[in-house]
């Protein structure tokens, strides 16, 4: 059966929680999701006003999904797309770029002028990006401290 692209919903959210953990404990990421944590990332993501997600479906379970957020700026109302994975058994297959592509459609259709996000500097998921059409920037950098 083929991959279908659609919008979803929140009833997605726990599917897409599954693919975090699945996804991310593998290289580049090497990141040890727990599937609560998980499901509460894709419930905070979930209950933003206006947030937009899409997915990846195949006989009505997904394996990929991408999520955005209103982030305005400055510079306009943009899109933050905080979220983008794929379940390791379906990538390398394009289902991450039709995502994408996904998204910044719905993100045009719904009036916002720009899209971002956060990602390593290096590696594949770097190329992944620029190959998409996205560019590091060159002024900003990402600050974190520990509140613990």
């Amino acid at each position: 059966m083929p991959v279908i692209f659609q919008r979803i919903n929140q009833d997605h959210a726990l599917q897409a929680a599954t693919i975090i953990v699945k996804a991310y404990v593998e290289p580049p990421w090497n990141e040890e999701w727990t599937f609560d944590r998980a499901a509460a990332r894709m419930g905070e993501l979930s209950t933003t006003p206006g947030w937009l997600g899409v997915g990846a479906l195949e006989d009505g379970r997904l394996y990929g999904f991408a999520i955005g957020l209103p982030h305005t700026s400055a510079s306009g109302r943009g899109l933050y797309i905080p979220e983008i994975a794929v379940l390791p058994s379906h990538q390398a297959r394009g289902i991450g770029k039709q995502l994408l592509k996904l998204l910044e459609a719905e993100a045009r259709n719904a009036g916002f002028s720009s899209a971002w996000l956060l990602s390593q500097g290096q590696g594949a998921a770097a190329g992944y990006y620029k190959a998409s059409g996205y560019e590091q920037a060159a002024r900003l950098r990402v600050y974190s401290k520990s509140l613990q």
